[in-house]
């Protein structure tokens, strides 16, 4: 008699971070025998959200504004995959509260193992002398309100996306198609980044996490592919043909160079201060990311696979301006 299938609910099914979550375990053979996956967006007719129901998964509509909403989302559920999106509303409260409210609800409907996606918190790492970070301080509040639920749990922090640094910061042309990666000072060319390829690689972080919850329930794991000096990382775009360099800019210049990209003052502020508490503290704080690799059953993508699949890295190298 074959065993009845347990169901994992997936937020954020069409983005980048849910869609890989979905991906994975919908394509795997073991994953895919233990787990239903109900797909959670807020738009099911996207051709995303149509190409998750076709590979078998359940689409259901959902506003993380709106408990009534996340209990019928989480009706029935074993597990869940929660990520909220600062990007989409520039706004740390309504981050922070969309994340309570979905623990509030796995709380009430006895989840037995929620999956949060956060990252690290700087202000308290810091002691609050860098608390402008707010996209990053706004998730890891989430974390401590988890915790305080007592709610069977893990934690997964993530690093720095691996194409943050040219599909968000975009590469300042100096003679198109040439090329120069600023980041805030006091950051160097030396300087050390945990990168991860989120499309491609959080689903299989997640599905061991998923898959092993003996080893992971209760843990919080730093998830990262691999470490990479500023150097190394223009030494990748540049062996994909982009003729590029790294520069460190002071604070001023590179704030007004992210607000004429039309951000708002808070990623700008926020952007800098992590600059300065990634070169004092690292990018975990001190902590490593080895960890979360005892859970993989899959290799992870490299550094140089990611770029070689960015459209905006195809685009500089062909001198298209994606700065307006």
């Amino acid at each position: 008699m074959s065993q009845e299938k347990k169901l994992f609910v997936v937020f954020g099914a069409t983005g980048i971070q849910g869609g890989s979550v979905a991906r994975a375990i919908l394509a795997d053979l073991i994953a895919s025998k233990q787990f239903n996956v109900r797909a959670i967006t807020r738009d099911p007719s996207k051709p995303a959200a149509r190409s998750l129901a076709q590979q078998g998964a359940e689409l259901m509509k959902a506003d993380l504004e709106d408990k009534d909403s996340l209990r019928l989302a989480l009706k029935d559920a074993y597990a869940v995959f929660a990520v909220t999106n600062f990007w989409e509303t520039f706004d740390a409260a309504a981050e922070t509260r969309q994340g309570m409210n979905v623990a509030d609800v796995a709380k009430e409907l006895d989840v037995k193992h929620l999956i949060w996606s956060s990252l690290i918190g700087i202000s308290r790492i810091t002691n609050n002398k860098l608390n402008g970070v707010v996209h990053f301080d706004s998730k890891a509040r989430v974390d401590d309100y988890i915790r305080e639920l007592s709610i069977p749990h893990t934690i997964v922090t993530l690093a720095i996306y691996a194409a943050f640094f040219f599909e968000i910061l975009t590469p300042l042309p100096t003679a198109p198609p040439s090329y120069v990666l600023a980041f805030p000072e006091p950051t160097s060319a030396q300087t050390t980044v945990p990168i991860i390829d989120p499309t491609a690689d959080l689903g299989k972080f997640v599905k061991g996490i998923l898959l092993n919850p003996g080893k992971t329930l209760g843990q919080n794991f730093n998830v990262a592919g691999k470490e990479y000096t500023f150097e190394e990382i223009v030494t990748a775009a540049k062996g994909m043909g982009l003729d590029i360099s790294f520069q460190p800019v002071d604070k001023e210049t590179f704030k007004a160079g992210m607000a004429a990209k039309g951000f708002p003052n808070v990623i700008c502020e926020g952007v800098s201060q992590a600059a300065q508490y990634i070169h004092e503290y690292g990018y975990f704080g001190g902590a490593g990311f080895e960890e979360s690799h005892k859970v993989l059953l899959d290799p992870l993508t490299t550094l140089e696979e990611t770029l070689r699949n960015s459209a905006i890295l195809s685009q500089l190298k062909n001198g298209v301006d994606v700065t307006k």
